[in-house]
């Protein structure tokens, strides 16, 4: 590329080099509330039992350690997440109504 050709792109289009891929509308992107293992017994305040979707948390994910037996209901939950809450003696119960079966 000629100088005068990289001066009038610098001059007329400045944002020109460094734009890299797309961005998606934000009508598409799909944003989750999330709430660790490790979270949950403050949340709970020493109730066996929570509901995170009335507290408006979407998904639950396996970070941290959970000693209590707690059962939890969630619309999703990582596969870690119920595995350490059962394996406290707790139970996940997911809201899977979007999937309906219909035959």
């Amino acid at each position: 590329m000629n100088k005068h050709r990289v001066m009038t792109r610098i001059k007329y289009m400045p944002n020109h080099w460094g734009m890299h891929g797309f961005n998606r509308d934000p009508s598409l992107r799909n944003v989750s509330v999330t709430v660790n293992v490790g979270q949950l017994e403050e949340m709970a305040a020493g109730a066996d039992s929570i509901d995170l979707t009335e507290l408006g948390i979407d998904k639950l994910l396996g970070s941290g350690r959970v000693t209590t037996a707690l059962s939890v209901t969630v619309e999703s939950a990582s596969a870690k997440a119920v595995e350490k809450i059962e394996a406290a003696g707790g139970s996940v119960e997911m809201d899977d109504d979007d999937w309906d079966d219909e035959a």
